[in-house]
């Protein structure tokens, strides 16, 4: 697992083991999650990943759990039979291994984030996207990325908007500090950093740490980032009202330990 990284557990892959998952859904109620895992530590069920989400509106709690059953003496079923009995256990659905040593989760079949659908691309997928759009079109696959991420942003943009008047955000680099960056940061498009933010003249450097986009991109002489550089420039031209180009200064496909962004107001 790379260090800090954030593992969305939706498939597994352990050679030679017999594995096993559950979906489960239970009343809002304390230690009904503890019920569980002790139904399965008794059988010797190795646990090896679980999900939790609390559901406000329903007022269940919603998990999953993907166990190594090699060592388990009971089956899956006997182990979801026992942990539908337990008080406050509302739904069990059992996720079967595909193969030997492989599963994947086919109970749950939509991703979301933040209460919206998304989906995400594991980096043998991006490499495809980033590099191959440049390879086959030239300038006009770097222009196409840019303003692909230039229009994302505007919306990522909207949307942040509608939150920061929410919980009253008004000052636009707080906005961007308190919900722009983490945010960009938590989906996984790298680690960004505001080094430095005026609002009169608009001007901000940001540094992008593990931009994904360079991240695989080919050894360069120039800056490599465009679809990034898009979000950001949409992003700021949004939420400062104001249009805004974006300059990627270093890149980690030169060589730099980070991608750096100097946006300005366009003239």
């Amino acid at each position: 697992m790379v260090p800090n990284s954030f593992e969305l557990g939706r498939f597994f892959f352990m050679p030679h083991c017999r594995l096993g998952g559950l979906w489960i859904v239970a009343e809002k109620e304390h230690a009904v999650m503890r019920s569980v895992l002790d139904v399965c530590s008794k059988y010797n069920a190795y646990l090896i990943y679980l999900n939790f989400l609390l559901d406000q509106k329903k007022g269940e709690k919603v998990f999953t759990l993907f166990y190594d059953l090699t060592s388990c003496s009971v089956t899956l079923d006997k182990l979801a039979e026992e942990i539908k009995a337990l008080k406050s256990i509302k739904k069990v659905l059992v996720i079967e291994q595909q193969a030997e040593g492989f599963i994947a989760d086919t109970v749950t079949s939509q991703l979301t984030m933040g209460g919206v659908r998304g989906f995400f691309m594991r980096r043998h997928l991006w490499v495809v996207l980033v590099n191959k759009i440049r390879e086959k079109f030239g300038s006009a696959g770097e222009a196409l990325l840019y303003y692909m991420g230039l229009d994302m942003g505007i919306n990522a943009a909207s949307e942040h908007l509608k939150i920061a008047k929410t919980v009253k955000l008004e000052d636009p680099e707080q906005i961007i500090k308190t919900l722009g960056a983490p945010i960009f940061s938590s989906v996984g498009l790298g680690r960004m950093q505001i080094d430095m933010f005026t609002l009169d003249p608009p001007y901000a450097l940001i540094s992008v740490f593990d931009n994904f986009e360079c991240e695989v991109a080919p050894a360069s002489s120039k800056p490599y980032s465009q679809f990034a550089r898009g979000i950001i420039s949409g992003y700021l031209t949004k939420v400062l009202n104001t249009e805004i180009g974006v300059e990627e200064i270093e890149c980690l496909a030169k060589g730099d330990p980070c991608c750096r962004f100097e946006c300005k107001a366009k003239k």
